[in-house]
């Protein structure tokens, strides 16, 4: 006890002398380090990574603002030197970890044995390792939430996986990730899953990459990340703009309503590994150079996704939501599902097998399915059609799933082909693209997060209009439907799953068709007028509201857009859903004349003037002239109509007569010519009605006629190629069986082999005779147990020519003997002895093939002691 009570006394204030003399010869920190927030590294490593390590920190100034937080695989149970060893190749501070342990710049802080550890608000939190196997994934994960583009993570030498899915989060929230290179790692296996992963973005030796982070550690977009971020800035600069601009043009696709904070993070990302400071600089960077631009489009589209992730979601599909899609289901109609946003596919084969293990269990294993998994990056479709995945997947899929529904194939796993075939990819812009159709579930996780609320309101719509009646809308946890509680209600409480409800909703297709429908321009600071100016627009203003006539402005779609004037007489609203629409809006005997109206104006492209139109309005017969004005402004792509009410009176007929009348003749006469006179009136108006809806007949059966004959056309095509499609897999499967045929052959083959090489292998272990196999070159194929204690031969002899080995018996010309024996093709039998005196006879065969070729030769050596000995007694 008094032993260890000195020694650990010894360590204690050996450390505080490290400690001490540490603080005295570090440089003092600038004051706003204590302030804002800085980088922490994450370093991640297994077997052989000390000495990794040490090369790391040998080589890491001790001023670069940034934190290391080593995450070492620990033997469990054992005291750790780890904080010790490493103390010795930094002038940095290194800390042995603690519960709640505050993280400071230029110091380095070790896990503790038997620990895990994770990070909360710039704390270190400690864990009991229990069955955790994924320590480095943990925190690194913990990492980006905190941290975001001021996380970094860094991958050494090590076996297995850990670390792969860390990098991938850290990625995704916006940060930078280091490997180190294979070919320098003791252990290869943790940096090679991290590529395979695709989650580096530098693979480098140890040294360089502590050159690289001392660099990154000056960038502005590092330092500045957290200051730059609480600073006001405009929503959209002209730099930013800019890039969304590039990438449209070069992959058709618009950034500019997805989430800014996430867009901001990549782009400054970018700028770091490019060691690009001004976002203009970058600009012009991107217009030179197509890589960078195709790096940067795959890093906006960087989403974390995984198999079976937020496994309580799959638990709700199979145990509600997929039993209501088999109720009254016909097994030949397909439950139709769509993923969009799937990234490389994971989750489209999850619900795969989620929704076959499901099957299976009802015994309904003849039900027809369709998964739709779309994307737009046509990288993550190519690799999701694959189905190929790392053997890291196995940390979220268990190991019936594996064997069930994926194949091993050059180290990774594949899923089965009864899986793919259900599964059927396309690229494809939720945001604007026209969406599948009749679906029972969509499955929109984690998709919505990355879109701003404008976007999310244009996306939300287009799902409703997906969907079938009471189909599902399945989102993330962190997601919802936002105001759109009228179009779906949720399943639960928690609001994972949603339920379409019965509602009418607009839906547009292509991302311009959401923009408002007037022009904007930069908001300008009203200008001061005099009181003089305000008054007389005060004026304008009260003669507009009395005095102008009745007129409203429609859109080519006969939508009300505004109305002017007193526009009460010429209104009356159908019962149901409220609508702007003509149709829906005016009174029955004004919407024939107004949409017959607006036909003309924008036929022969004129104002149109209708006159004498008859109404009722309050029990009182009305008469109004409608006037039909086109208008056109270059801030719009469409044509807008001017409709404008003019109100008149009955003409009265007034027959005067030179010769005196009787009052109830000339009443008779005036109110004939008047009838006359409103029937040729409504006889003219109907025959321009009767004819307008004449063209558009015309029109409208012309057009159809062309839809025909392209329908008709892409038929042909189809059939065409679904021709080609039967041919090419009738190919295949003829290809598919030869395949088959000669795979078996190759088994049987392989079979025959091993058996063969058992064969030989237990030959040669039992045979009492040394016994040696050369080639052509005398090079040492094979030899016996007995050869190997007479002649002295090891096994690294193997390979060796037989020449340069000395050999305990001395047979005088060995190459010579050889040599001849391949040329000539005789066998030899001389005499020899060994270092002892012992007796051998040496025999030399041809080494002969199946295919009757010379391919070395085989020695032996008899031992013929016992017989040289007797001849010598009988002499």
């Amino acid at each position: 006890m008094i032993e260890q009570k000195n020694s650990k006394e010894k360590k204690g204030s050996s450390e505080e002398a490290q400690v001490q003399s540490k603080v005295d010869s570090a440089p003092e920190q600038a004051e706003w380090l204590k302030n804002v927030s800085f980088p922490i590294v994450g370093i991640g490593a297994s077997a052989g990574g000390l000495e990794a390590l040490k090369v790391l920190l040998q080589n890491l100034p001790n001023d670069t603002g940034m934190a290391f937080v080593i995450i070492q695989h620990l033997a469990p149970g054992q005291v750790s030197m780890l904080t010790e060893i490493l103390s010795r190749s930094t002038s940095m501070l290194v800390h042995r970890a603690t519960q709640n342990m505050k993280v400071e710049p230029n110091k380095v802080y070790v896990i503790p044995p038997d620990s895990s550890m994770t990070i909360v608000d710039d704390a270190l939190q400690l864990h009991p390792r229990g069955q955790e196997t994924k320590g480095i994934d943990s925190f690194f994960s913990s990492l980006a939430v905190a941290r975001k583009t001021q996380a970094i993570g860094v991958i050494l030498s090590g076996t297995g996986a850990d670390g792969t899915e860390g990098l991938k989060a850290i990625k995704a929230e916006g940060g930078l990730t280091f490997v180190q290179d294979p070919e320098t790692a003791q252990y290869p296996g943790m940096p090679q899953s991290a590529i395979s992963g695709e989650t580096a973005y530098f693979i480098l030796p140890p040294d360089r990459i502590a050159k690289e982070l001392s660099r990154i550690s000056k960038h502005p977009q590092i330092i500045r990340a957290e200051i730059l971020a609480a600073q006001p800035k405009p929503t959209k600069e002209e730099n930013t703009k800019a890039i969304f601009t590039i990438l449209k043009t070069a992959f058709n696709i618009d950034f500019t309503h997805y989430k800014e904070s996430t867009i901001s993070r990549r782009i400054a990302r970018r700028m770091v590994i490019n060691q690009i400071d001004s976002l203009k600089d970058y600009v012009t960077f991107l217009r030179s150079h197509p890589r960078e631009l195709q790096a940067l489009f795959d890093d906006m589209l960087i989403g974390v996704t995984s198999f079976f992730r937020e496994p309580s979601t799959f638990d709700i599909m199979k145990d509600k939501i997929f039993p209501e899609l088999l109720k009254g289901r016909q097994h030949d109609n397909p439950i139709r599902i769509w993923i969009p946003g799937c990234s490389t596919g994971e989750e489209v084969y999850s619900i795969a097998i989620t929704i076959q293990e499901f099957l299976e269990d009802k015994n309904i294993p003849d039900q027809a399915v369709q998964i739709f998994g779309t994307d737009v990056n046509d990288r993550n479709i190519e690799r999701a059609r694959q189905g190929i995945y790392a053997k890291n997947i196995e940390a979220y899929v268990n190991e019936r799933r594996l064997r069930k529904y994926f194949a091993k194939i050059n180290g990774n796993y594949q899923v089965t082909k009864f899986i793919r075939d259900i599964c059927i990819f396309a690229k494809q812009d939720v945001t604007k693209d026209p969406p599948f159709s009749n679906l029972d579930m969509i499955c929109c996780r984690n998709v919505l997060i990355y879109f701003d609320s404008q976007l999310q309101e244009r996306v939300i719509p287009i799902l409703h209009y997906a969907l079938k009646p009471n189909g599902f809308l399945v989102l993330g946890e962190s997601e919802s439907v936002g105001r759109f509680t009228d179009l779906f209600g949720a399943m639960e409480k928690k609001g994972v799953v949603y339920v379409k409800k019965r509602a009418s909703t607009q839906v547009t297709f292509g991302f311009e068709a959401f923009q408002a429908t007037t022009k904007q321009h930069p908001i300008k600071e009203a200008e001061k007028k005099d009181p003089i100016a305000l008054l007389r627009d005060e004026v304008d203003k009260i003669v507009m509201s009395r005095y102008v006539p009745a007129m409203m402005l429609v859109n080519r779609n006969m939508d009300i857009l505004l109305f002017r004037g007193y526009m009460a007489p010429y209104l009356l609203p159908e019962s149901g859903a409220a609508s702007l629409n003509v149709n829906k809006m005016l009174r029955e005997e004004l919407k024939l004349e107004i949409q017959t109206g607006v036909y003309r104006s924008k036929k022969e492209n004129r104002p149109v003037t209708i006159d004498s139109v008859e109404f009722r309005t309050n029990g009182d017969t009305k008469i109004v002239s409608i006037e039909i004005m086109p208008i056109r402004t270059r801030s719009f792509d469409e044509t807008f109509y001017l409709v404008l009410f003019k109100e008149g009176i009955k003409a009265s007929i007034r027959a005067e007569s030179a010769q005196p009348v009787s009052k109830e003749l000339e009443k008779e006469t005036v109110s004939k010519e008047q009838q006359l006179q409103e029937l040729r009136e409504e006889l003219d108006s109907t025959k321009q009605s009767l004819q307008t809806i004449i063209e558009e007949q015309e029109a409208t059966n012309e057009e159809l006629r062309a839809a025909m004959e392209e329908v008709q056309s892409s038929n042909e095509e189809l059939q065409s190629t679904n021709e080609e499609l039967e041919t090419a897999k009738e190919e295949l499967q003829s290809t598919n069986e030869e395949l088959k045929t000669l795979n078996d052959e190759l088994k049987n083959r392989n079979s025959d082999l091993a058996r063969l090489n058992d064969d030989l292998t237990n030959l040669i272990k039992n045979i009492d005779i040394a016994l040696i196999m050369v080639d052509n070159g005398l090079k040492i194929r094979r030899f016996t147990p007995p050869a190997q204690e007479i002649l002295g031969l090891i096994p690294t002899d193997i390979g060796r020519p037989v020449t340069n080995i000395r050999l305990n018996v001395t047979v005088k010309q060995i190459e010579k003997l050889i040599t001849e024996v391949i040329t000539k093709l005789t066998s030899t039998k001389i005499d020899v002895q060994d270092n002892s005196g012992r007796w051998y006879e040496l025999r030399i065969r041809p080494y002969i093939t199946e295919e009757k070729r010379i391919d070395g030769a085989v020695i032996s050596f008899i031992d013929i002691d016992e017989i040289k000995k007797a001849q010598v007694c009988k002499k």
